[in-house]
């Protein structure tokens, strides 16, 4: 083997070894920066059940995520060039690799389900769109092929660089398309949360259904309790004829004291000097009442 086939292929190890790094330090600050902008800013809630799923690097689709594999290569080269040439390579590398970082955090796409709502961010600058459930009709999973005007890398291949995203058509007839994620490293995650949204579409159904029959279970019961139309009338018939009915004359009796009164009694009428009258006998004071018809 020649001398500059072997330094030939030094010099690629080296470089693909500088490559793999920077695209290695690059995806562990990215991920670790943005499990934190996650747990600083949360899409949904915590407590519930989700599903989520987030732009991998292999979205060749997507015109950013080029865009950060060309400041990977330009940093991982510059890299090498410091491991082969002078280490004043690296001051490049490391900025290179700063910008592709902060172009991937401001360019970043992430998709979070909760049993109660769609949650969806473009860039950690961006604000946090959300949508609630039950404005979602059907859910549509959506793959695309890599362009055709890539060439001849989308013609060979051109399925597995392709990208997919959920597609949520809601009830007004509106449609809103969901961040892509690329084929390869993302489509177990996009078609997981589309099973959860319609699992949770299910759930939502079945418990509107068994509203509605309690609703109507409610109702029925409320209409037992009413009486009887006929009924009504009858009753209505009779307090009428109680009405019609004279009512009989009545006689008051009034008497002049009533029993238990206390009466003003000359001494000589007192208990002890009146005389003890037999059985019968009708001698004694009778008061009176007067009798008067009313």
């Amino acid at each position: 083997m020649t001398p500059w086939l072997i330094e030939a292929g030094r010099w690629g190890g080296l470089f693909t070894a500088a490559l793999l790094a920077t695209i290695a330090i690059e995806q562990l600050l990215s991920l670790s920066l943005r499990a934190w902008l996650l747990r600083r800013d949360p899409l949904v809630s915590s407590v519930d059940e989700t599903a989520s799923y987030q732009r991998s690097l292999f979205t060749a689709a997507s015109r950013e995520v080029r865009r950060i594999w060309r400041g990977l290569f330009a940093a991982g080269g510059l890299a090498g060039l410091g491991l082969l040439l002078h280490p004043l390579c690296f001051v490049p590398a490391v900025g290179l690799l700063l910008l592709t970082l902060k172009w991937e955090l401001d360019t970043w796409e992430c998709v979070a389900v909760s049993p109660w709502q769609v949650a969806w961010r473009r860039g950690w600058r961006r604000s946090i769109r959300r949508l609630p459930m039950v404005q979602v009709a059907r859910v549509h999973l959506v793959e695309r092929e890599l362009s055709r005007r890539h060439g001849w890398i989308a013609q060979r291949w051109g399925r597995p660089l392709g990208s997919c995203y959920l597609a949520l058509e809601l009830h007004n007839g509106r449609a809103v398309k969901l961040p892509r994620t690329g084929l390869i490293a993302g489509r177990a995650e996009v078609e997981q949360a589309a099973q959860f949204l319609r699992k949770r579409q299910r759930a939502a159904q079945r418990e509107r259904r068994e509203t509605l029959r309690e609703q109507q279970r409610a109702a029925r019961r409320a209409r037992r309790l009413l009486p009887d139309p006929r009924e009504r009338t009858l009753l209505q018939r009779e307090l009428a004829n109680l009405r019609r009915v004279p009512t009989p004359q009545r006689e008051v009796y009034r008497i002049g004291r009533w029993p238990g009164q206390v009466v003003d009694m000359s001494p000589d009428t007192g208990p002890d000097t009146l005389q003890i009258s037999a059985p019968g006998d009708l001698s004694g004071p009778v008061y009176h009442g007067e009798r008067a018809h009313g």
